[in-house]
């Protein structure tokens, strides 16, 4: 409708006339020949679907993607996967975007079922991703972590998948290392590629000191997201609970340690799930039950009225905004901004045979207007399969300018 619209006002205003047969309040700009000119603005952008390659299914899903510039882009998922067999289908999968479509990559062998979840990326030649093998029980579930150094992927051995009994939450990259976060049974997990191997780090003092939290409950910290700013400037996001405390939590790397970063929430069971910004100053931290906090260093503002729904993530566009996928039981999926309105919520689309959607994930690039949420839409199956997603926010394409026309005098 917008084009429609764009297309009609170019043609009221050569015309000299309005809707309302009257003259134009304002006078129509003249070219250096005479001939009024035509004034064509951009659509604002919008998110549509985009186009992927086939994927095996009968299910197929997109659980995290990234993006480093207005060119290259990644999304991580699975394919060919069979909630009938869900101990033995399901192929690792990802997608790479080069500027002008999705692709395939060309992955090393892999002889385990299951998918990647998490992806991160400091540059086109350093992305890593981390994925799990399917296994009966998250006891018996082993993390894969591959890296992407510009020319192929390769596996790079984790110790803690051999064990089987960890959950990784949380993937960021900065000057050529990875960070991984999450939960080893009771303790928080915190691992750091350094580029030969993996370095395992302490958790802060509040989350192992050994007393107690609510309840007679031990002291406990999850680590949910992570991202890095720079080599000595990185940022977690979870929660946490001791004696006198208890809600959502940031938490600052220095160089040195991990301390812990209350943003003015105590007394609430309720956690972050995911943390973005451009900066450490332009935070933006965001959980379930419509939990939204934005700040910098010990100072935080609680957003009320934040959109509710299960796992939301945020990331935030170049001007600074911050975007929000939403979904809710029905299911369906929403893209969410806060401006100088508030919160603004705008349907997201979905392929015209599916009967819902759900978002994962979503991120901004850093240095266009381009931005990117995954997920799965739920098809009219029985039983109920689900196809990947991708949404792309890009400028509309303008619309086409109508020819100027002639002077009087050529004519004659």
């Amino acid at each position: 409708m917008r084009k429609i619209a764009a297309a009609l006002a170019a043609v009221l205003l050569v015309s000299g006339c309005t809707g309302t047969g009257t003259s134009p309040s304002q006078p129509v700009p003249a070219s250096p020949t005479g001939s009024p000119e035509v004034v064509v603005t951009a659509p604002p952008p919008t998110w549509r679907l985009a186009r992927l390659p086939e994927l095996g299914g009968p299910t197929s899903a997109l659980w995290d993607v990234v993006s480093v510039d207005a060119t290259h882009a990644w999304a991580v998922g699975s394919e060919s996967y069979s909630p009938e067999k869900p101990d033995d289908t399901g192929k690792p999968l990802i997608l790479q975007r080069d500027g002008t479509g999705w692709t395939r990559a060309a992955l090393p062998p892999i002889a385990w079922h299951g998918g990647f979840n998490l992806v991160a990326a400091d540059s086109p030649t350093d992305v890593w991703v981390v994925g799990n093998e399917s296994a009966p029980s998250p006891d018996d579930q082993v993390a894969h972590v591959l890296h992407y150094d510009g020319t192929a992927w390769r596996e790079v051995p984790f110790p803690q998948g051999s064990k089987g009994y960890s959950l990784i939450t949380g993937l960021t990259v900065v000057g050529g290392h990875a960070w991984l976060v999450g939960n080893d049974q009771s303790d928080v997990l915190i691992e750091e590629w350094d580029g030969r191997s993996w370095r395992s780090h302490r958790s802060p003092a509040e989350c192992r000191t050994g007393g107690t939290s609510f309840g007679g409950m031990p002291n406990f910290c999850n680590f949910t997201a992570i991202k890095a700013f720079g080599p000595n400037d990185i940022w977690a996001a979870g929660n946490g609970a001791w004696k006198g405390f208890k809600g959502p939590l940031l938490f600052r790397w220095n160089g040195s340690g991990w301390r812990t970063v209350q943003v003015g929430i105590n007394n609430q069971e309720t956690a972050f799930n995911a943390l973005s910004g451009r900066s450490p100053g332009e935070l933006w931290a965001v959980g379930e039950h419509g939990l939204a906090v934005r700040g910098g260093g010990k100072s935080f503002e609680v957003l009320r009225d934040a959109p509710d729904g299960p796992q939301p993530d945020v990331a935030t566009d170049p001007a600074g905004r911050a975007w929000l996928t939403r979904t809710s039981l029905e299911p369906k999926a929403d893209l969410v901004t806060y401006n100088e309105r508030g919160w603004v919520s705008e349907r997201a689309p979905q392929p015209p045979d599916a009967i819902g959607m759900s978002l994962n994930a979503i991120t901004a690039s850093p240095d266009s207007t381009t931005m990117f949420a995954v997920g799965s839409a739920d098809l009219p199956t029985t039983p109920r399969y689900v196809r990947a997603v991708l949404l792309e926010y890009v400028a509309a394409p303008l619309p086409a300018p109508l020819p100027t026309p002639l002077p009087a005098s050529s004519l004659l």
